[in-house]
């Protein structure tokens, strides 16, 4: 009898464990540098005239996770330095792995390339016209770069494939986030309302990443807050509050490598930031401490009411290190407390779809696209067109842009009547020429880790939206019977549609709820569609797709020509114009000009690369020459790497280094270098290296 108890408790045990030994997992990171051309090309996300690149503050990258369980079922989630996600670029991505592994291994299904939503970014990789217009066009300069730094990263994700594990952790983050319409907030039922503490999701979700060694190999962190700490007035390449938070993350755990570069890959990944602000002292009237709206009844222009960070009274970049500090702190130390082991099945299911064409319950439909009038007032992080009459809230439009618009296309009564009460500025759905602006055909997608999921859409989701999207699919999980432990929204992933408010939120009309794309129903037209994704999870069945269009050989492409680089008078390529200083102290900027060629020759050559180096003499025991160190690349925050354009007719220019020295630096001797290319005279084939270093300079 002793016996027969034993051996019950041990079976007991193995169901226990079970879970565990059939569904081990193979994990794997991987990261790759995105960096585009940091010159010439609009940057993308704010849409500002004459906001065009001048160089870099910091590099952009994919972040790629691999996880696979006993059975080779694998999801890949890769997070990108970028406004969004180009359908096109997640095409070529799926194509360019089939070329190198087979076409079986990463396809769309099981393949979410997201974004971290920086406004910092280059443009020119989303294929349909409004978002080409805002950034002059689909630059291949921008997408080859992009497509081939994301798979790197899930190629070196691929490669480092080991016995680990995945851990979840949720934590409350104060103070990195605050709502910017919270006069479309409110419109919400007080009974959900009251089922929130905050108007913004303050939760931060991390899954770590170990191998069976329990040695550190990455985490992906989301968080819902903007990508508009940098305000539009910047012209240097950089990721904003999560690029920030990455960087500092990657160079605490991977502390022997320059610019945090190294095996541990951090990832701090978007949520529902559509109405969700890193500037979270408010708006206020320019430089005074009166609140404002943005709205026509406000008490200065709406093009004075600005949002304002924490650091706000230093500049916009200590606003952002301080909100990329709060995410990095929070989400090492939600990593480091290991939080709760995933396990189970690994699955996934994706949707390519006409959102216009989804059936909706009740007397409701999904409109053709159109953007609303306060789609050009912009926000308060980032104010429009608000001198030419657009402020948010409106619900009316006027007779003369009325007139305007109707150049490009009158909205039809349907389409009127279908957006209402939006005042449709630009009809966007009914606009063939020269091919479709907005998409009506997208991807939403869920990913499965045991009992966590990863949702995405491509659109911006508001708070609530958000909210209720994860809601939806909770239930539904329920309703068949399964326990979800987490389901994580992550995006705008896979392409990309503007924004997604909900119902009551559409009513007012501010900017979030004038840049829905579909109409006032959108979010509902979202939750049906998952709903299908969750129930084929569920049941283990398929699910169908529609073509993906491809505009991009009918695309246009006005970005700046430039000509064959030759060096200024009397000068080589790398000679140094303007020198560094012999002594500096801390806190002082070291600063260094050089002749350069235009840095968009090398795009491709310069990927994992520096355009700069700030390096250390180290001295000899024997009183040699010493050795140089670098400890600083153009990746690091401290650094600058601005080109100016001295001659655009003869293709000359110059490129400066800045160094801001920090309080941490050590006493020593310094220089800087520069790293570029130039292209010959009378041809842009032949691309030659050059280099060049300052003067030796002492820091006390």
């Amino acid at each position: 009898m002793l016996r027969y108890s034993w051996l019950r408790l041990v079976w007991a045990c193995s169901l226990i464990l079970l879970p565990w030994a059939t569904h081990a997992y193979k994990v794997g990171v991987g990261i790759g540098d995105i960096t585009g051309p940091s010159v010439q090309v609009m940057l993308m996300g704010y849409a500002k005239e004459g906001q065009t690149g001048k160089g870099i503050l910091q590099r952009l990258y994919a972040r790629a996770y691999v996880v696979v369980d006993d059975q080779d079922r694998r999801v890949v989630f890769v997070n990108t330095d970028t406004q969004s996600m180009g359908d096109i670029i997640k095409k070529r991505v799926i194509q360019q792995l089939g070329d190198h592994l087979g076409s079986a291994i990463y396809t769309f299904d099981n393949v979410m390339l997201s974004s971290t939503h920086s406004h910092s970014g280059m443009g020119g990789y989303l294929q349909h016209t409004l978002y080409e217009l805002s950034v002059a066009g689909w630059i291949e300069e921008t997408v080859q770069p992009m497509v081939q730094g994301i798979f790197n990263a899930i190629m070196q994700a691929h490669n480092s494939l080991q016995e680990g594990s995945v851990n979840l952790n949720v934590g409350e983050l104060l103070n990195s986030n605050a709502n910017r319409s919270p006069e479309s907030y409110l419109l919400n039922p007080a009974n959900e309302r009251a089922l929130y503490q905050y108007d913004v999701d303050k939760n931060m979700t991390v899954l770590g990443f170990r191998n069976a060694k329990n040695e550190d190999l990455g985490l992906v962190a989301w968080f819902a807050v903007h990508g508009t700490s940098v305000n539009n007035t910047n012209q240097l390449i950089n990721g904003d509050n999560k690029g920030y938070a990455a960087y500092t993350a990657e160079r605490q755990m991977n502390p022997n490598s320059v610019s945090g570069n190294g095996p541990f890959v951090a990832a701090f990944a978007q949520s529902n930031e559509g109405d969700s602000s890193p500037n979270t002292l408010g708006a206020f009237c320019g430089t005074t401490n009166v609140r404002c709206t943005a709205t026509s009844n406000d008490t200065c222009p709406g093009s004075q009411c600005i949002a304002r960070g924490p650091g706000w009274t230093t500049s916009d970049l200590e606003s952002n290190r301080m909100i990329g500090q709060q995410q990095a702190d929070m989400a090492l130390n939600l990593y480091k407390q290991g939080g709760t082991p995933l396990s189970g099945a690994i699955d996934y299911r994706h949707k390519v779809f006409d959102m216009t064409a989804v059936v909706l319950d009740g007397n409701k439909s999904l409109c053709a696209p159109a953007m609303g009038y306060a789609f050009a007032a912009g926000t308060t992080d980032g104010p429009g067109l608000n001198d030419l009459g657009f402020y948010q809230n409106m619900t009316q439009g006027t007779f003369l842009w009325g007139l305007i618009s109707g150049i490009i296309r009158t909205a039809s009564d349907q389409q009127k009547a279908c957006q209402a009460p939006k005042p449709i500025l630009l009809d966007t759905g009914e606009i063939s020429i020269p091919y479709a602006w907005q998409p009506t055909i997208i991807e939403i997608q869920l990913l499965r880790i045991g009992d966590t999921f990863i949702a995405s859409t491509p659109s911006e989701l508001t708070t609530m939206s958000g909210r209720r999207l994860r809601n939806a699919i909770r239930d539904r999980f329920a309703s068949h019977g399964i326990q979800v432990q987490d389901i994580i929204y992550s995006g705008p992933a896979n392409g990309y549609a503007s924004y997604c408010t909900t119902f009551e939120e559409y009513q007012e009309q501010r900017y979030e709820g004038a840049s829905t794309p579909y109409g006032p129903h959108t979010l509902e037209g979202y939750i049906t569609t998952f709903m299908e994704l969750v129930d084929a999870m569920a049941n283990g069945t398929d699910v169908q797709s529609v073509p993906l269009p491809d505009y991009t050989s009918k695309a246009f492409d006005f970005a700046p020509a430039y000509l064959p680089d030759h060096p200024v008078l009397f000068h080589q390529f790398g000679d140094v114009l303007s020198n560094v200083k012999p002594a500096y102290s801390r806190g002082d900027t070291a600063s260094a000009d050089f002749v350069s060629g235009n840095p968009r020759n090398d795009v491709m050559d310069m990927l994992g690369k520096t355009y700069l180096t700030v390096e250390m003499l180290s001295a000899q025991p024997n009183g040699g020459n010493g050795t140089w160190s670098v400890i600083r690349t153009d990746n690091d925050y401290d650094t600058r790497f601005t080109w100016t354009s001295t001659s655009s007719v003869l293709g000359m220019s110059k490129v400066t280094i800045d160094w801001i020295i920090g309080s941490d630096v050590t006493p020593g001797t310094y220089r800087l270098g520069y790293f570029g290319h130039h292209t010959a005279p009378l041809s842009t084939n032949s691309i030659t290296p050059h280099q060049g270093y300052s003067d030796q300079f002492v820091v006390a």
